[in-house]
């Protein structure tokens, strides 16, 4: 059976981890896929998560969206449908392009 999503690091600095997930979520692996985000992020504080390429049945897997569990801050490059269904977290900072969620993340000010 091939994988339906796939988690890949982009970019690590220190304690600033990013990552890319690709592939279907189903309410099935939706668990599964914030695991392996926990995991991956273990060490990390600040998250880069670009979920662009992540397709969902957004009613489906949420309330339990598959942010990862322990980094202080997340920045969230993702689609708007998502926004909506999630719950208030102080550590998610949305994100609507790429050049500001890399800026965020690495922590470039211009």
């Amino acid at each position: 059976m091939s994988a339906l999503f796939r988690v890949r690091v982009l970019a690590v600095s220190g304690t600033r981890l990013w990552c890319a997930v690709a592939g279907t979520l189903t309410p099935a692996t939706g668990r599964t896929l914030r695991a392996e985000l926990t995991a991956r992020c273990a060490d990390a504080t600040v998250v880069g998560l670009d979920l662009r390429q992540l397709r969902c049945p957004v009613a489906e897997f949420l309330p339990d969206p598959p942010w990862p569990d322990g980094p202080h801050t997340v920045h969230l490059l993702a689609p708007e449908l998502l926004r909506s269904h999630t719950t208030d977290d102080g550590r998610l900072h949305w994100h609507t392009d790429l050049h500001s969620a890399w800026q965020a993340w690495s922590a470039l000010t211009l």
